[in-house]
């Protein structure tokens, strides 16, 4: 790959990324989708729900269920998951770390609401260092794969999109990171491996990511 261009802002997804929510979400899924007739598992809610926002996945469960879902499943599913993360929620490997010692700006941009965002962060103890820098697809009612909040974070904190980059875990989130003409980070651990498009550069883990940027490290 050429060489990485000067990066000014850094746009971190939430949920799999900085905070291991994926599989207490997942199980979030088929706990609550079980009362609804539904039966799957944690590894297929992992597969068809990451990255993926909340329409579309309650769109699946009712495909499978053959039947509208309540107006409350959402309120409800959310409220499960919230119990689960204050339970079991840890960040992700590094991530504290990494937050800590940065010199590039950064910030958050998912597709999760800022009630889930916040709650996430709270409880792993990041939430400090991202103080007024959250971005939510709710904010701009477009989700990853569209790149249109990636776009807004960056407009908002007055950061050109070639000087930005994404870094995500999710395909969703790295084609939004792509189409918005970021430079994009997909962090791929040992055993979870996308086929990725050209152009990204994958991290097995947080602590590679300043290894790649100008100035990464506070001295």
């Amino acid at each position: 790959m050429s060489a990485l261009p000067v990066i000014d802002l850094i746009l971190f997804d939430c949920d799999g990324t900085l905070v291991d929510s994926e599989v207490v979400a997942a199980d979030a899924w088929v706990e609550h989708s079980a009362q609804f007739g539904v039966s799957i598992t944690a590894a297929e809610a992992l597969e068809r729900f990451k990255g993926v926002n909340m329409a579309d996945c309650v769109a699946e469960i009712e495909r499978l269920a053959g039947s509208p879902l309540p107006a409350s499943f959402v309120t409800d599913l959310r409220a499960l998951m919230a119990e689960m993360f204050r339970q079991r929620l840890q960040p992700i490997a590094g991530a504290l770390e990494l937050v800590q010692s940065l010199a590039v700006p950064f910030c958050l941009a998912s597709n999760a609401p800022h009630e889930k965002i916040e709650l996430c962060l709270r409880v792993t103890g990041l939430l400090p260092y991202f103080d007024g820098r959250i971005f939510s697809a709710y904010d701009v009612q477009k989700w990853k794969p569209d790149p249109g909040l990636f776009l807004h974070a960056a407009a908002v904190l007055d950061i050109h999109p070639q000087r930005c980059a994404v870094v995500e875990d999710s395909l969703p989130g790295v084609k939004a990171g792509l189409a918005a003409g970021m430079t994009v980070f997909a962090l791929q651990s040992e055993g979870h491996v996308l086929t990725l498009p050209d152009g990204v550069h994958v991290i097995r883990e947080l602590a590679e990511l300043p290894g790649h940027l100008s100035s990464p490290v506070r001295q």
